[in-house]
């Protein structure tokens, strides 16, 4: 496995604590059996025990100690190198955020990070290979070991199937298969224990908990010199459920059955519970359905809290030309382990005997080891349904594990690709896609489909639809991947060390103001539906930039467009090839437009004006003594906005003016938009970088400080904009209507354009006079259009 030199630099910190120093003892001989192991010239290497000659026998320390079996004693001295490894990768991690347009190798290093857990995680006993294939578990049960802990409410469930089989005489063994089994085995204490460290590693979260060291202090935010009255900090940031491989118990179980039709089982449980006087449950059959992956009848029925599907085990064999099985019939367990997509959803929890079960005897290795592999032949696998290659990536990227050599080379076969188009329909395709995107590493799922060669396959694009001099479609779509990391890379970076602007609780605050709640004041590290349409909105922006003429402006975007206008690649992508609803098409296309709006606002100096606004303390808030009104203040003191003419003031208003128009268009995805918009400065900024100086040059900036800069204007520009109660504006109602302005106040105004202007002047005198009279407003539009009064 090649590494580059970074990831080599990983790794021989995590060897630092076996050296001389750590194990004085062993002398000279220590360090030079070090070398042997680590070679920083090569180009790959290869992970032997340095100590194999006190278990391995003479004249085979060379021997791969995977492929031995052997586990000498002192091997738990890697598990001490892993804090070094860890602070390496953390330096590494802060100096990518300052500089974001740095290539990240995450994949290559999730592959590192997962082989060398095996030295850390992996018991001893699940290195033997006896009976076993290239150090596997041999097929069977040979995962009676594993505890699975239930819940209550399963431990209930179970044991009342288990009564029912008993006692009716049935000698059906009840499996439960499928995400069940593998994500129970995930939140086991023992996998846990083993994986935690590798979260943390993989996430690139810095810990919240620590105080900043002096490579992070150019970061601080500049905001928190405006947080006004102390808010308690948030000790456990990173340990969040979010940044943590956290697994929730999921609410849907799918049961093999091995001698029966599901519903013949669901209404043997059903007459059970009628012979008990106890509730029976409605039964639905789910007919087969293979354009929907269901292949075999399925019974569906709710008991307590849990929906449970019942379905046969089955075999099944496929034709060159489709997805759909040609022959499907009852199988036994282990031809249905093998026929499903992935070892790590191949187990089966054995309800009967409350068991695991591993018939492929290498779903718990592959688990173990953040491998995800496919039972069978990789190629045979994916050709047979090439949807399940998109399947890969979403595991690989949902679970943070790695995909194998032989299923990323067979992913990557052109027969794959072209299989992948001819079989699978568009909106499969945009499920996983959308899948991918709400996983918990969408720049790895996209950045695999890129180096798997798949972009181009799961994103078709019209070769006419660039512009000249746009470049290719995989420059575009690389330059999505960055654009994609460098924000999901600057969430996780809010969610860790959260400017003002991010806090759940000062958001909900300054929604109050126009009477907004949760729902519209979510930030985004609690909206998951609002980061997915962020991560499509980031990943496919440098598409819309390369493929539309500029003319979006805010008239046209508000206009009602006639059904067969033209729409943009962006629409087409999203609705005619993923098939994705148009309301998050149009969605995803308004954070494009909206973050091109603050572009702009920041690029024309309103950062000044913004820190202007922090400087002179203006504010707009509730009364304190009556909240239905609205308050103005600057300096403390009191302000009244309808006669004010401070000229700090006025500007104030300017800005407020100016910010309303992007979030009235963008309403409360308006953090999506000003993030993204940010990531582009970032990437712009790592972009310009000088790669070579010439003498005499003065370099004025580090690239830390101009990454910083960028970062508070940003944070000064939203904290002002809090500040001046513009959040939830987009909900703001007009004083007076349109029939009042035409009967009562601009009674000569005639139909057309010109109301349209009305309603604008109306709009814009309510924003730069927050909480001004309706008496105030009728006067104004009465000056301002004097030959329709």
């Amino acid at each position: 496995m090649a590494l580059d030199s970074r990831e080599l630099r990983f790794y021989a910190s995590s060897l630092s604590s076996s050296s001389p120093m750590s194990r004085a003892s062993a002398g000279n001989k220590q360090q030079k059996q070090n070398t042997d192991v680590f070679n920083p010239m090569a180009t790959t290497f290869d992970v032997r025990s340095p100590y194999a000659a006190e278990r391995v026998p003479a004249g085979a320390q060379n021997k791969n100690l995977l492929e031995s079996g052997e586990y000498p004693a002192s091997f738990s001295i890697y598990a001490n190198g892993i804090a070094g490894l860890m602070n390496s990768f953390d330096s590494d991690m802060k100096r990518t955020f300052a500089s974001p347009g740095a290539p990240v190798h995450t994949a290559r290093f999730a592959s590192f990070a997962a082989f060398t857990s095996q030295f850390i995680s992996i018991p001893e006993d699940s290195l033997e290979t006896n009976g076993g294939s290239n150090g596997m578990r041999p097929p069977g049960r040979d995962a009676s070991n594993i505890e699975v802990d239930l819940t209550a409410e399963e431990k209930e469930l179970f044991d009342l199937l288990r009564t029912v089989t008993t006692e009716c005489g049935m000698k059906s063994t009840l499996r439960v298969a499928g995400g069940w089994v593998r994500d129970k085995i995930l939140a086991s204490k023992e996998f846990k224990q083993n994986r935690v460290s590798l979260d943390l590693l993989e996430t690139g979260v810095m810990d919240a908990s620590k105080p900043p060291d002096t490579e992070n202090e150019a970061m601080n935010r500049i905001t928190s010199k405006f947080k006004g009255e102390k808010v308690a900090s948030n000790q456990n940031a990173s340990k969040s459920p979010d940044n943590s491989l956290s697994v929730t118990v999921p609410v849907d179980i799918d049961i093999a059955l091995d001698d029966k039709l599901g519903r013949e089982f669901a209404d043997e449980l059903n007459q059970w519970l009628s012979d008990h006087g106890r509730e029976t449950h409605s039964v639905g059959v789910v007919l087969k359905n293979p354009e929907k992956s269901k292949h075999l009848e399925t019974a569906t029925m709710r008991v307590n809290n849990y929906w449970i599907d019942f379905v046969n085990l089955r075999a099944e064999e496929y034709t060159s030309d489709s997805r759909i099985p040609d022959l499907m019939r009852i199988g036994s367990p282990q031809e249905d382990s093998l026929r499903r997509d992935l070892t790590i959803n191949s187990l089966f929890y054995n309800i009967n005997e409350g068991i695991v079960e591993d018939m492929t005897g290498r779903g718990l290795d592959d688990l173990r080891r953040g491998i995800v592999a496919t039972p069978l032949p990789p190629l045979t696998t994916l050709l047979d349904d090439p949807l399940r290659v998109l399947r890969s990536v979403r595991f690989a990227a949902r679970l943070r594990f790695t995909m194998s050599d032989e299923l990323r080379t067979a992913a990557a076969d052109e027969r794959v690709k072209a299989a992948l188009e001819q079989k699978v329909s568009r909106e499969r395709v945009g499920s996983e896609v959308d899948l991918m995107l709400k996983s918990r590493d969408p720049v790895g799922a996209m950045r695999l489909l890129v180096n798997l060669g798949l972009i181009d396959t799961v994103f078709p694009l019209p070769q006419n639809c660039l512009t000249n001099g746009s470049g290719s479609f995989g420059d575009v779509f690389q330059q999505g991947l960055s654009l994609l990391s460098a924000t999901h890379g600057h969430l996780c970076d809010c969610k860790a060390n959260p400017p003002m602007w991010c806090e759940a609780k000062r958001a909900l605050e300054a929604g109050a103001v126009n009477g907004v709640g949760k729902e519209e004041t979510r930030v985004l590290m609690e909206d998951e539906d609002a980061r997915r349409l962020l991560w499509y909105a980031a990943f496919l922006k440098p598409l819309k930039s390369r493929t539309t003429s500029g003319d979006d402006d805010a008239e046209a975007e508000t206009r009602k467009k006639p059904r067969n206008a033209k729409r943009s690649v962006i629409l087409r992508l999203l609705v005619d090839e993923l098939k994705r609803p148009i309301r998050d098409a149009d969605q995803v296309e308004k954070i494009m437009n909206a973050a091109d709006g603050f572009t702009k606002l920041v690029s024309m100096g309103s950062d000044i004006s913004a820190l202007s606004v922090l400087l002179s303390g203006a504010k707009v808030m509730h009364d304190r003594e009556n909240r239905s009104k609205i308050a103005c203040s600057m300096n403390t003191k009191t302000v009244e906005p309808v006669t004010e003419d401070d000229p700090v003031w006025l500007h104030c208003m300017e800005f407020r003016k100016n910010c309303s128009e992007v979030l009235r268009r963008i309403g409360p995805l308006w953090r999506a938009a000003f993030i993204l918009s940010l990531c582009e400065q970032l990437m712009d900024a790592g972009n310009d970088e000088l790669e070579y100086t010439i003498e005499g040059d003065v370099i004025e900036q580090t690239q830390e400080e101009i990454v910083s800069g960028i970062m508070n204007k940003y944070d000064v520009f939203a904290a002002a904009m809090m500040q001046l109660g513009l959040i939830g504006i987009w909900t703001q109602h007009p004083l007076v209507n349109g029939g009042e302005i035409k009967n009562s106040i601009l009674t000569r105004i005639p139909e057309g354009p010109v109301f349209r202007d009305v309603m604008d002047e109306q709009t814009e005198w309510m924003t730069t006079h927050p909480g001004g009279s309706k008496e105030g407003l009728i006067e104004h539009l009465r000056a301002t259009f004097p030959a329709f009064a």
